[in-house]
């Protein structure tokens, strides 16, 4: 039994850091309907910069944290400027998916050339103390972990609900054309979008990687995986959806890591995924658009 509900502290703690990653990919796709390929790549290269900052300069872990976050967000912003931004109309959908594939593979490749693709050992950012509670041990990073991402959770949603650009963003995710003629900013709107997915992102990836105390040029590619399939459990677009997808994937893939086995986590993981569209095609908390005729 305290084994179990080990296994389960550490997915749920999986599932929040998912969760920060899942959130900025759920809201580009329910605003523009792109798949933001290049979301992995973005996350692990503020990855990367926290690791040199807290490596190479020896910087405070909290100032290295919002520096990296921050750099990420400003690249999210710079890739939806440069790459996406003008294909932004339905008939070039494809054109942009095309692109945001090329946006991964130059980050991608700009990450190999400065940091390689070896393993590199992340250093643990939380300390390593446990506490003991009702015949539990819990360590202490574990925690802290666990309440920086739901945090940041409930402060996105916060922000989307009170401040005025989260409710912008909130129009915009409804309808843009309507949004415009309500005289919201839409480019703006969509920039912080792509900010705010990056730095939520980033955060996820150091957390994840302070946890297991390494940090790979693949994580990048897995990250996006994770993301997508997230979002599609809990039905991409939606904000909670999001939250249960991240959860459900996190738990899910720690239990079978466990006890099942490491090396099928990701094929049951799929599987389950499989499962969960066969009963509801739109995910979880996923609605069917209606179409205005």
């Amino acid at each position: 039994m305290k084994m179990f509900f080990d296994v389960l502290l550490v997915g749920i703690m999986v599932g929040a850091i998912y969760t920060l990653v899942t959130i900025g990919y759920s809201m580009v796709y329910s605003i523009l309907k792109l798949m933001n390929f290049a979301h992995g790549d973005v996350y692990i290269f503020g990855t990367f910069v926290s690791y040199t900052l807290l490596t190479a300069h020896n910087l405070n872990p909290i100032a290295a944290i919002v520096i990296a976050a921050l750099l990420g967000g400003v690249l999210a912003s710079v890739v939806e400027i440069v790459a996406y931004r003008r294909l932004r109309s339905g008939q070039h959908r494809m054109i942009s998916m095309i692109t945001a594939l090329g946006a991964a593979y130059v980050i991608q490749n700009a990450n190999e050339l400065k940091w390689g693709n070896q393993v590199l050992p992340f250093p643990t950012i939380f300390k390593a103390d446990a506490l003991h509670f009702l015949g539990l041990t819990i360590p202490v990073a574990q925690i802290i972990t666990l309440a920086i991402a739901v945090g940041f959770i409930v402060l996105f949603t916060l922000f989307l609900k009170f401040h005025p650009y989260g409710k912008a963003i909130l129009c915009v995710s409804e309808d843009i054309p309507t949004a415009s003629l309500m005289g919201i900013p839409i480019n703006r709107t969509i920039s912080i979008v792509y900010f705010l997915g990056g730095l939520l992102g980033v955060i996820g990836g150091i957390l994840y990687s302070t946890s297991y105390n390494a940090v790979s040029l693949a994580m990048g590619f897995r990250g996006t995986i994770i993301a997508f399939t997230a979002a599609i459990i809990g039905g991409i677009g939606s904000l909670s959806g999001a939250l249960i997808g991240g959860m459900i994937l996190g738990i899910c893939e720690n239990f079978v890591g466990v006890y099942v086995s490491s090396a099928y986590r990701d094929p049951i993981t799929f599987l389950f995924l499989i499962v969960i569209l066969l009963i509801k095609p739109t995910g979880i908390l996923g609605s069917v658009e209606q179409s205005k005729v």
